[in-house]
This record gives structure tokens, C-alpha cells and sequence, in this order.
């Protein structure tokens, strides 16, 4: 099977002090692309890619830890042989090792949704997907850590990860955090083992017709927990490889994290108290303000609501109900 960060490992940082030198082993099924190693010891993506394509270019950048370079004439080892080759070069400039095998394994995912000997067009396409999730490695980051590794411990451990993840927002600062129209599921986590949760006015009363799921977990750091990258990793195993929703996952989580990422990814937290802990609750059942009390000048309104004596519901209640709710 397929290991971009044991391949990796595998290598030699090269003798020759060149930018255009690398250490390099091909991924077996996938004769287009080669990891590698530069100079500088940085993870490298070789593609092989012809120009006989008009309209499909690959265009250079430079992005925060990411840059591509298109035409590169390369010389290469590979099993103590030594060649000159023209590839597109992919390179992860962070020093970083968690962020360098998250990049390793982001690139796994999105290999493996090609096919074997896939047209340059497909590999074209995936790689400017994936290149496209570094985007957001510069922006400040959107939410924080704890609400985005809840939302996905909650798809991880959901029936139906795939729909839970079409469902999901692209945007983080969205009303809910998962939207299927008239149904919402909005995902509440605590550190103080308290089941007091802060909501907005809007998600504890929503449109009439429309059901509110809220689900509330408890979060405690712990040093052999799973982290953002275990629960990807997870979950990217579980809805098969599909190119769209894998961009989409890691889309929401580097437009989250931002430039917290390095930091983010780092940071573990206890999956078995998160699982004891679960539990879910409709937004009738929850103490707030009803809208009538609240004036047409005022907005935005906040408040914690505390669910230690409402009664949860009972998982297996939800089955009757719409795609998103079937698939917790």
C-alpha cells in the first residue's frame, strides 16, 4: 500500500548542492508521480507531465510553505541510478515534521483518487485541487481548534460520513454546522466537563418547520489522543477516496486553522471521553431567549444555555427522519 511518509523516510537528503537535485522513489501504481527529496531535506512531489495538452496548464506559484514549478529539468536518483528528467515540482517548504507528513498525507489522499494510468488531463486537474487547499495557509484562522476537531469527531463517528460531509459548511463562520434545509445539526463542545454550551439566538430559534439537532460532547487534551490529522485521515478512509468531499474536508479545515495550522495540528484530544460523553438534544428542549423578548434593533444575541437536566434523545430516534439526521 501506498506510504508517502514511510517512502519519505526512505530517503537520502542529496550530496550535490543544487535546487534541482533530488533523492527520488516512484509510487507504485502511479507511474506520473515520484517523492522526493531536495537539498534542504523538504518533502517533494515529482509529476510527470508532457505538454501535449493545450489549455490544462499547470501554473507556477509560490504560496506560504507550498510552491510548484512547472518544466523543471531535474536530476534524479532512483535505486542508486542517476537520470536528468523534466517534471512539475511540487515542494513543501515548512521544517516543520507534523507539517510536512500532513502534507504527505494530504497528498496521498488525493493520489489515490486517480486511476492507475490516469490521462494527464485527471492528473492535472487533482493536482491543481490539491494545491488549491494550501490556499489558506497564510489567513488568520476562522474558529478554533476545539470546534473544528468536535465537527469532525462527530463525522468520524457518524453511520454516513459522506452525507454528514456534503451537509457540512463550507464556511466556517456559518449559523450551523451542518445545513440540510429544514434540517440543522449545530455541534456544542466543553473543556470543563459542564454541559453548558453558548448559542446564538438564531440557533435556538430557527424557521418554523425547521429541526435543530444539537449535538454536545465533552474535549479533554491528552497526549495519546487523536488529532485533526488521525480524524482526516479516518474519515478519508471511510468515504472512499472521493475526490470532491476530500477537497472540501481539508478545504474547511486550512480555511479554519489558517495559519494556526502548524500549531493546531499538534494538539490531541481524548476520543474515548468525547464518545462517552456525546450526546444530542433538540434545540425545543433547550432553555433560551424566545425572539418575541428580543428587540428588532438588537442583533447578534449570545448566550450560554445549560443542558445538564434536559432529557437527550436516544440515537436510534433519529433513523425516521431526513438524510442528515439518518446518517448520525
Amino acid at each position: 500500500m501506498m506510504n508517502l511518509v514511510e517512502l519519505y523516510d526512505s530517503l537520502l537528503i542529496p550530496d550535490e548542492d543544487s535546487n534541482k537535485v533530488f533523492n527520488a522513489i516512484p509510487i507504485t501504481d502511479f507511474p506520473n508521480f515520484r517523492v522526493a527529496i531536495d537539498i534542504d531535506g523538504n518533502p517533494v512531489l515529482l509529476l510527470a507531465v508532457s505538454n501535449r495538452l493545450k489549455g490544462m496548464a499547470i501554473k507556477n506559484f509560490r504560496l506560504k510553505y507550498l510552491q510548484l514549478q512547472q518544466n523543471v529539468e531535474c536530476k534524479i536518483s532512483e535505486n542508486d541510478k542517476q537520470s536528468f528528467q523534466t517534471f512539475t515540482v511540487v515542494t513543501f517548504t515548512s521544517e516543520d515534521r507534523q507539517l510536512r507528513e500532513y502534507f504527505l498525507r494530504v497528498a496521498e489522499s488525493f493520489i489515490k483518487t486517480l486511476n492507475y494510468k490516469p490521462s494527464q488531463e485527471e492528473v492535472i486537474e487533482t493536482i491543481n485541487k490539491f494545491v488549491e487547499v494550501f490556499r489558506s495557509l497564510s489567513d488568520p484562522p476562522t474558529n478554533t481548534i476545539h470546534g473544528l476537531w468536535s465537527e469532525l469527531f462527530v463525522i468520524d463517528i457518524s453511520s454516513d460520513p459522506k452525507t454528514l460531509l456534503n451537509y457540512w459548511h463550507n464556511n466556517p463562520e456559518e449559523k450551523f454546522d451542518f445545513n440540510a434545509g429544514v434540517e440543522k445539526i449545530e455541534v456544542k463542545s466543553n473543556s470543563s466537563f459542564e454541559r453548558v454550551h453558548t448559542f446564538s439566538s438564531e440557533q435556538l430559534n430557527p424557521p418554523l418547520g425547521t429541526q435543530v439537532l444539537i449535538v454536545s460532547l465533552f474535549m479533554r487534551p491528552h497526549s495519546n489522543g487523536q488529532s485533526i490529522q488521525h480524524l482526516v485521515e479516518s474519515i478519508t478512509n471511510k468515504i472512499q477516496h472521493d475526490i470532491d468531499l476530500i477537497v472540501k474536508l481539508n478545504n474547511i479545515i486550512f480555511k479554519t486553522l489558517g495559519d494556526s495550522l502548524e500549531q493546531s495540528i499538534k494538539i490531541k484530544f481524548d476520543y474515548n471521553i468525547a464518545k462517552e460523553s456525546l450526546r444530542y438534544y433538540k434545540h425545543q428542549d433547550i432553555v433560551k431567549i424566545e425572539e418575541i423578548h428580543i428587540p428588532n434593533e438588537v442583533t447578534e444575541v449570545r448566550y450560554k444555555s445549560d443542558l445538564t437536566e434536559v432529557i437527550p434523545l436516544q440515537v436510534y430516534s433519529l433513523k425516521g427522519n431526513g438524510d442528515l439526521f439518518k446518517s448520525i
